[in-house]
């Protein structure tokens, strides 16, 4: 019973995430469903190192398909920081100076 409320509770993080950031990117959905993924992945696991992160992404495939599929991310993927800091900054309320 346990994990399938843990399974539930991720699921509904997941789809959160992807919705929340959906509107600030102009990404298509594969790419949104990746980030999502990564970011849960990352406050799982509390570590910014690949073969630990790809446990952390968790479901049905192997865990070097997910070591793969991040260091594709990163290799072939330029992110702009200043509108992903935009983006964060938006959602924390952080006060302008």
């Amino acid at each position: 019973m346990r994990n399938s409320t843990n399974l539930e509770n991720h699921i509904n993080q997941y789809s959160a995430l992807k919705q929340a950031l959906q509107p600030h990117l102009g990404w298509h959905g594969a790419r949104i469903s990746f980030l999502a993924l990564f970011l849960l992945a990352l406050l799982k696991v509390k570590t910014v190192n690949l073969s630990e992160l790809a446990v952390g992404f968790g479901g049905k495939a192997l865990k070097e398909s997910n070591y793969k599929r991040l260091q594709r991310f990163f290799r072939n993927f330029e992110l702009d920081y200043f509108e992903s800091a935009k983006t964060v900054v938006g959602w924390v309320n952080i006060p302008q100076p």
